[in-house]
């Protein structure tokens, strides 16, 4: 009997907290607002006993998530770092590979979301070195071959390629 009289204690004193919130609060928006999160406090309040009456055992994890979530953003997050590292890692071995180097690349991509979105290359070439495979110190054809190397890769079709020197 001792649960049930201070489940039926809790729901009066939301009752009356909502009440005197209502007197104190001017009328309005904010009083509409207040009206609302109390109606559903006091519907939490009349619930959440219920499972424990019937004996069921219940779980709100199920509904306002687990620490399972964490993991998986966690996951997400170092599989698309894992991802952009290689890709730029790939990028890199094919620039050189055309003989061009110490030109740096970075990508910008949101990687926390389970399909990683690429926004931009950024290509440094303010250190670039021309190799005897590309034959020619010429910076703009070295930025046309950068970018047909980029465009290749399938991630990285649409991207916005930016250069600097």
């Amino acid at each position: 009997m001792n649960g049930i009289s201070a489940w039926l204690l809790s729901i009066a004193c939301v009752v009356i907290l909502s009440v005197l919130a209502e007197f104190v609060l001017p009328e309005g928006q904010i009083n509409k607002y207040t009206k609302v999160i109390f109606s559903f406090v006091i519907l939490l309040v009349i619930i959440l006993p219920l499972p424990k009456l019937f004996g069921k055992d219940f779980n709100f994890d199920k509904f306002f998530g687990s620490p399972d979530t964490s993991i998986q953003e966690n996951y997400i997050y170092q599989v698309n770092i894992n991802k952009l590292t290689a890709l730029t890692d790939d990028l890199s071995h094919n620039i050189e590979d055309e003989g061009l180097l110490g030109v740096k690349i970075s990508i910008n991509a949101d990687v926390l979301c389970e399909d990683m979105q690429i926004f931009g290359v950024c290509v440094d070439l303010r250190e670039i070195e021309y190799g005897e495979k590309f034959g020619s110190k010429d910076i703009v054809k070295a930025k046309v071959k950068i970018g047909d190397i980029i465009s290749k890769f399938d991630l990285l079709k649409d991207v916005k390629v930016e250069f600097k020197q």
